[in-house]
């Protein structure tokens, strides 16, 4: 949903490959070689390796058995659909991966052995207790092909400025846990409420839970006050303990591909008429907007107005050039419309989704209750 421009730190970051003479021939420079992590403290590969008896057999565990440990997940899902990932520096010329957090690269080939492509979000685990959804955004030709690259704003969604080893898993939301589960052990999960068949109206929440919390209430407010229509909801929810839900979980609306979200998958070419997101942002007041017909919009707005009157939250529509104006062919709230021209896009700052949440939620049911059959 949400897209800034982010520089990195000039320390290194996002520097050319140098080339290298090896036997004549002109190549990339090896890997840089450093240390690992066991047991919340750092080693040098010369340290670990004494640590572990030296010689051939403590090579071969720290090769194995450190790497493993370090990209250990807490997410008790299947190891089917993983690889053991090198997670390096991004390269100069990948201005998307250096600009964008929640965006990396990876070898196409490799992503395809565990049922993933270029496009489609992972979760990459650095420990049972660092890791966070990606969006793979562009492909890179790796040697090894395990290779993983991300500019440092993204590492240090891990917890690190630092190269590391990982774990790439095409898992995103977790397919067993309940809400309660999921709250309880930090983790990410996908709802979906729909008869199969209805093609009126969908209400969305991607960043439901503690990414940005209420908007998920919201979503289900709306189907459940247009039962009777069999309103359609879809929502993803996400929790960390002790705060960094967003940071962990947060997708960008116009990068969520449904390859990735088995529910979301099941409506995404259902082809509703009308689709409505609620969303959380940082600024203040409520913005409407979405690839949706003007009309629609200050539909929308004035409800809300209504629903607000007196608490001094300013409602307005988006313009044109508003970073968070929704109306992108690519946001998802507009792929699930028919012609991908029905979508509304909700922002609303924490003070109104918390103090006002449900009578919004209310207030845009009822804009819809007349335009459903």
């Amino acid at each position: 949903m949400k897209r800034f421009a982010r520089s990195d730190d000039g320390n290194g970051e996002g520097r050319k490959p140098v080339s290298a003479q090896r036997n004549g021939e002109d190549t990339l420079p090896r890997p840089p070689v450093g240390g690992v992590v066991a047991g919340g403290r750092k080693f040098s590969r010369g340290q670990a390796i004494r640590l572990l008896g030296g010689g051939f057999a403590g090579a071969a565990l720290l090769s194995v058995g450190l790497t493993r440990t370090a990209a250990a997940s807490t997410s008790s899902l299947s190891d089917s659909g993983a690889y053991q990932a090198s997670v390096q520096r991004a390269f100069s010329g990948q201005t998307d991966l250096i600009e964008d957090r929640e965006h990396c690269s990876a070898h196409p080939e490799r992503l395809k052995t565990i049922g993933r492509a270029i496009g489609q979000q992972v979760r990459i685990e650095r420990s049972s207790s660092q890791y966070a959804l990606y969006t793979v955004s562009e492909p890179h030709q790796e040697s090894p092909d395990n290779v993983v690259r991300m500019g440092l704003t993204g590492r240090q969604r891990l917890g690190t400025s630092d190269e590391f080893a990982a774990t790439l898993n095409a898992q995103v939301p977790h397919p067993t846990f309940t809400e309660a589960e999921a709250e309880d052990r930090s983790e990410f999960v996908e709802r979906l409420k729909d008869n199969g068949t209805h093609k009126g109206l969908i209400a969305i929440a991607p960043h439901g839970g503690q990414i940005e919390p209420y908007t998920d209430q919201q979503a289900e407010r709306v189907a459940w006050r247009l039962a009777r229509k069999k309103v359609s909801s879809w929502r993803c929810k996400g929790w960390k303990q002790g705060g960094g839900a967003h940071d962990r979980w947060h997708i960008t609306s116009t990068d969520i591909h449904p390859a990735s979200f088995p529910r979301l998958n099941r409506v995404i070419s259902r082809g509703f008429r009308y689709a409505v997101a609620f969303h959380g942002f940082g600024q203040q007041g409520i913005l409407i907007g979405g690839a949706a017909p003007d009309s629609l919009k200050r539909e929308i707005e004035k409800a809300i107005e209504r629903a607000v009157v007196g608490s001094g939250i300013e409602v307005r529509i988006a313009q044109p050039g508003d970073d968070l104006g929704g109306g992108s062919s690519r946001n998802v709230v507009n792929r699930l419309t028919a012609g991908g021209t029905g979508g509304i896009q909700i922002e609303q700052s924490f003070s109104a989704r918390k103090g006002y949440g449900q009578a919004i939620a209310d207030a845009v049911a009822g804009v819809y209750r007349s335009k459903l059959r």
